[in-house]
């Protein structure tokens, strides 16, 4: 496979981010820094969300949850353009998950090879993509006895929530995941209220007839959070961000 380097300026210097070439990736690295999709600064609450972090923080760090990380540049984006953050890099797919390691060397970027659902498991990786597409690939929950070649660990965002709070405070979670936020939000979802930052890619364009984004809807409208459709990402900030419970919520214990 041949590499190609995208080149960005960051405030302590040029960054490179590897692409593998003929493939989807130079799309993606193009959507996060040069149309940068996932930069909040764009909403009306960009700097409320910024401003709020040594509040939110009180002595710990930023804590980005990046579900489908790819090929790692979102994750790259999130460490530069949230300070002092630590970035939790999720991605499934064995050569995504490859390149991801080496382009967050170096970052405050933990990389873990997993699918992101709603509880702990056992998950197939499935590949639908044609001709290069490196964004595209599935997971599914499968029962433990179904364990094999192609399955991975599943983990949910309570459970990361819980290994990091005594150093983090939950701030971003980013999720493109190719329809599994369907089953992401069927359950377990205490850290929805918890997390200021929402970003989320809803798939029922791809997956039509199967009610992909019914679950998260339903999740968030229950809550007191805004809505804000910007491109391809719905980005779900909570209303109240200094609202915070008055010890470490019994479900992170």
């Amino acid at each position: 496979m041949d590499f190609g380097k995208y080149a960005f300026e960051t405030a302590s210097g040029t960054r490179d981010v590897l692409y593998r070439l003929g493939t989807s990736d130079i799309n993606v690295i193009n959507q996060i820094f040069s149309t940068r999709d996932y930069d909040f600064s764009r909403l009306r609450r960009g700097d409320e969300l910024l401003q709020s972090l040594d509040e939110l923080g009180r002595g710990r760090a930023p804590l980005v949850v990046d579900c489908g990380a790819n090929l790692g540049a979102s994750s790259v984006f999130f460490h530069y353009f949230v300070p002092g953050s630590h970035v939790i890099a999720i991605e499934p797919e064995l050569s995504n998950y490859e390149l991801l390691r080496m382009n967050a060397s170096g970052l405050s970027i933990e990389c873990l090879r997993a699918a992101i659902a709603s509880r702990a498991g056992t998950a197939l990786v499935t590949d639908p993509s044609l001709r290069g597409n490196k964004a595209s690939f599935r997971t599914e929950l499968v029962k433990s006895a179904d364990q094999g070649q192609g399955t991975i660990p599943s983990i949910s965002i309570n459970d990361v929530y819980r290994k990091h709070v005594s150093a983090c405070f939950p701030y971003i979670v980013k999720i493109d995941i190719e329809g599994a936020e369907a089953e992401l939000f069927s359950a377990n979802t205490e850290w929805v209220d918890q997390t200021p930052l929402i970003i989320i890619e809803l798939h029922d364009w791809l997956l039509s007839r199967q009610g992909i984004s019914r679950n998260f809807l339903r999740c968030v409208s229950s809550l007191d959070r805004d809505f804000v459709h910007i491109g391809e990402n719905i980005f779900s900030v909570k209303n109240d961000l200094m609202l915070s419970p008055p010890e470490i919520p019994s479900f992170w214990k």
